[in-house]
């Protein structure tokens, strides 16, 4: 999703190893301990602009990954000619890195500063030159390339963030970026046409599969460690305008059925290439919303995108150098009240978010990225609806004066816990996403101090679960969360969470 527009699961195998203590069972530390769940964030007010404490600021939140689009028409010297650059004496080879005819700067200035911090590097390349557009879509920068343009260019940025390519500009070799993916919202009309044929038929899971393969080849031609992220789908069906990324994705791979039994179409033998397929599950109401119709996306729909990828890896359809194509969050966030009246509470916001990353942990999503790090700025008389006030700063004067939101901790630090017949499970992860030992406290009926429950090991990236198998905790209990050494988690209520119409971006 561009900055500048707006638009309209219990615990997973990771406590297979369960242990029996007095009166409670934990985890056992080798549980799933090669089990990761990275987070990100999507801004680029923040990034593009590249203020120190913007990059600061992401580093603190807890992720590891600033996903950002990569123009190819800004990149150019002249996005909108409807020639390709170059003369006779100054011939213009796309996959050359160094072209005069490329302006890399911004981009340059983001992968330095993310790597300084230790933060990779996701870039979505988007925004085709006119002359690199299809013929039957000429008059807008989200047409669809061709595909082999859309190779060349990529070709040139994986090289330029090879991590072996030295600018000259006096600052050394540039850092690498590995992270590649391929469009945004391909799904939608607003970022990507044509979604539709004259006769009302989809076209955009056809087109797009071709675009994603060409991309692939050429990400991995430069270095086949390189990894590619498909898409990234909007969340629901608008008839005229939007494709349901379930839907979208089936006629991708060549798989037809229900959410619940996807299967290989007979005869439809295409194979696609990804490393993850993406998908921006915002959701409208709770973390525990369904989607209003069934190939719709939802944070606690997303098992049914982790079941259709996992069917089409059996069919054949859908391809990884990797072994298997993870799944990908790319966005995800609700408004925050403050400031946007029409968001979510603040305290609510932090129990939301934890959750929902919970949600996605549990069905296999691999990175869970947030959007954005500020808030949008807002014009005078502007509606509250038009902008972002989903960061997690306050927007100030600049990034520098930024307030972190309480959402923030929520986010670095997550914990989510519920309650059981006998007891309460648990889920977390460290502010590090380092191994820790970790104390679980909760506070029982009648008691109004918290105390220690039962001890866990978080795994090499920071995870840990478990379940506590006492009485006297109720519905109205909650329970946190403290890795030894550092600061404790937002401690979660055991209430089951309830549902209720919250339009995601207020």
């Amino acid at each position: 999703m561009l900055a500048i527009s707006k638009r309209g699961l219990l615990l997973p195998a990771l406590l297979i190893g369960l242990i029996s203590l007095v009166g409670l069972a934990v985890m056992s530390p080798r549980a799933d301990a090669a089990r990761s769940f990275n987070t990100a964030i999507v801004d680029a007010d923040a990034f593009e602009h590249g203020s120190d404490a913007a990059f600061d600021h992401a580093a603190a939140s807890g992720a590891t990954i600033i996903r950002n689009n990569l123009y190819w028409a800004y990149v150019l010297a002249d996005g909108e000619s409807t020639t390709k650059p170059g003369t006779e004496l100054q011939p213009f080879d796309p996959t050359d890195p160094a072209s005069p005819y490329y302006h890399w700067a911004t981009f340059d200035k983001i992968v330095r500063k993310s790597a300084a911090r230790g933060i990779s590097v996701v870039f979505a390349v988007v925004s085709p030159p006119r002359w690199a557009r299809i013929s039957s879509c000429q008059g807008s920068g989200v047409c669809s390339p061709k595909p082999s343009d859309y190779a060349d260019f990529v070709t040139a940025a994986a090289r330029r963030y090879s991590g072996t390519f030295d600018p000259g500009d006096g600052d050394g070799v540039l850092p690498r970026v590995r992270f590649w993916q391929a469009w945004v919202e391909p799904n939608l009309s607003l970022f990507y046409k044509p979604i539709f044929k004259g006769n009302g038929a989809p076209s955009a899971p056809y087109t797009f599969r071709n675009l994603l393969n060409a991309f692939y080849d050429a990400v991995h031609s430069v270095n086949n460690s390189n990894f590619v992220i498909a898409g990234g789908l909007a969340p629901n069906a608008v008839p005229g305008k939007a494709i349901a990324p379930l839907d979208f994705t089936r006629r991708a791979l060549c798989m037809t059925g229900s959410y619940k039994r996807p299967k290989p179409i007979r005869g439809c033998n295409f194979k696609v290439k990804a490393d993850a397929w993406a998908v921006h599950p915002y959701t409208t109401g709770s973390p525990v919303h369904s989607p209003s119709k069934p190939d719709n996306m939802t944070v606690s729909a997303l098992p049914r995108m982790t079941n259709l990828l996992r069917k089409a890896t059996q069919a054949k359809r859908l391809t990884s150098r990797f072994g298997r194509t993870q799944l990908w969050v790319t966005e995800f966030s609700w408004d925050s009240k403050p400031s946007d009246p029409g968001g979510v509470p603040s305290k609510l916001l932090s129990r939301w978010v934890a959750q929902a990353m919970y949600l996605a942990y549990k069905a296999n999503v691999q990175t869970f990225t947030w959007f954005g790090l500020r808030d949008q700025a807002r014009s005078s008389g502007q509606k509250w609806s038009d902008t972002f006030e989903s960061g997690l700063y306050f927007r100030r004067a600049s990034v520098d004066k930024d307030k972190a939101k309480p959402v923030l901790k929520a986010f670095r630090q997550p914990f989510y816990a519920e309650k059981t017949r006998a007891g309460f499970r648990f889920w977390g992860r460290t502010a590090d996403s380092q191994k820790a030992t970790v104390d679980i406290f909760g506070r029982r009926k009648g008691s109004g101090r918290f105390s220690r429950v039962t001890t866990v090991q978080a795994n090499a990236n920071g995870l840990f679960a478990g379940v506590v198998r006492r009485r006297g905790f109720t519905a109205r209990g909650s329970v946190f969360a403290k890795p030894r050494g550092a600061s404790s988690s937002i401690a979660f209520g055991l209430w089951k969470t309830r549902d209720f119409y919250q339009p995601p971006f207020g």
